[in-house]
């Protein structure tokens, strides 16, 4: 199913309004398009409308552009706003507030597809990505290959290096993924129990004293070589 998304388009110019309205209906993917003609009438639809993005005029009448995203912002962090202007200098201002985009008129309706489209990859990727999790399945990239793991079978992820040794009870897979960005695609079975450790939590079957500041970690039917470390503070937060 085709991800769906509505925009705001505010300009105090009609004609621009209605042409950039016509270019954008074209989509199939976008669902609704709200009109505003100044700054609060687009605060006013992020505060009753469910928008993803906005194409906004800078400089209009009651309340700016740049003030107006500050504040729509504020009010829905998820928004992603294009800013469409015939004042270049204005380009800096914009960047602050991490526009997806700065568009100078007159307006290059190629850039203004573009920004749609990128918009819903995003949202694909990210709604693909949430459903592995909810799935309990990682996936991870070798080299050109990709692969699709059971959080269940995975005992511990360990850093080697430059890249990333996951640990399941018969395999091994490596992948130059961080640490910290495996860790968000994991499960709450998971737990960071070492710089260079994460472990599940369900696999493991006893932990002895390692060393004066460690403990290594046995996994359940697994070869007794294949272990991880924790450390004293974190076994202090497993026993709390």
């Amino acid at each position: 199913m085709l991800t769906m998304i509505n925009v705001l388009i505010c300009d105090d110019d009609l004609y621009t309004s209605k042409v950039l309205k016509k270019v954008i209906e074209e989509n199939d993917e976008v669902k609704e398009i709200y009109l505003a003609e100044n700054g609060e009438e687009a605060v006013d639809a992020v505060k009753n409308n469910d928008i993803d993005l906005a194409f906004m005029d800078i400089d209009m009448p009651k309340l700016d552009g740049l003030e107006a995203a500050k504040m729509m912002i504020s009010l829905d962090s998820d928004l992603k706003v294009v800013f469409i202007t015939a004042f270049p200098e204005y380009a800096c201002d914009s960047y602050d507030l991490r526009a997806l985009d700065y568009i100078l008129k007159p307006i290059d309706f190629h850039r203004v597809n573009e920004n749609i489209e990128r918009l819903i990859q995003q949202s694909h990727g990210e709604k693909f990505h949430d459903s592995l999790k909810e799935n309990n399945i990682l996936m991870i990239k070798d080299k050109q290959e990709y692969y699709f793991i059971k959080m269940e079978d995975i005992n511990y992820i360990e850093k080697q290096d430059k890249q990333l040794i996951i640990h399941t009870k018969d395999k091994e897979y490596s992948t130059r993924m961080g640490l910290n960005e495996i860790e968000e695609k994991l499960n709450q079975n998971f737990f960071r129990a070492h710089k260079s450790y994460i472990v599940n939590l369900k696999n493991i079957e006893k932990i002895e004293p390692y060393g004066d500041s460690s403990y290594i970690i046995y996994f359940e039917n697994t070869d007794k070589v294949k272990n991880a470390l924790i450390t004293k503070n974190n076994i202090h937060i497993l026993r709390e």
